[in-house]
């Protein structure tokens, strides 16, 4: 599960970059899609997306996933185009036992090997758990917010899952 859940905060390689363009779009992942794979929404604000996450079969992609036990988890992204920046949420589990898993991805500056060379900027990735629907959204309105040190600091707070480079799927 832990790559199932992993891989499905893939975003569009087109769309890795900061473009500049003040607005948010968003993507679906649906469970046992590949990796790859996600259904881009469009353009969104903070209580559009909230709509959508309310109305997500969360319960129903879990029991999919059980019965499918391959690609990816049920997952919703969201990308700041203004700054880079992307905040999705996947749910893993079942449907009696089952949390949520918060991933932050943003532009963070990689020293050269050893420390020596050129600085280079890659696509970071923090995953962190919690059980509380309320504090996921929480997160994402800071998010649409662009209050980003609050952000930091409330999912800081939480069980960390793990932290790496984000990979590009699509790529």
């Amino acid at each position: 599960m832990l790559t199932a859940i992993l891989l499905s905060c893939s975003t569009d390689k087109k769309e890795n970059m900061t473009t500049g363009q003040d607005k948010f779009t968003w993507n679906v992942q649906l469970a046992g899609y590949d990796y790859s794979r996600a259904d881009q929404k469009g353009e969104t604000n903070y209580n559009d997306f909230i709509d959508e996450f309310e109305k997500f079969p969360w319960m129903e992609q879990l029991d999919s996933y059980q019965k499918i036990q391959s690609g990816c988890s049920p997952t919703m992204s969201v990308k700041d185009l203004k700054t880079g920046k992307d905040f999705w949420v996947s749910m893993g589990g079942d449907r009696n036992n089952h949390g949520y898993l918060i991933g932050y991805i943003y532009p963070k500056e990689k020293q050269g090997f050893f420390g020596l060379g050129k600085p280079k900027t890659i696509r970071w990735l923090e995953i962190y758990l919690t059980e509380d629907k309320n504090l996921v959204k929480d997160c994402f309105k800071l998010f649409f917010d662009r209050n980003h040190d609050q952000l930091e600091n409330k999912i800081r707070k939480l069980e960390e899952y793990g932290q790496m480079e984000a990979k590009d799927l699509a790529e």
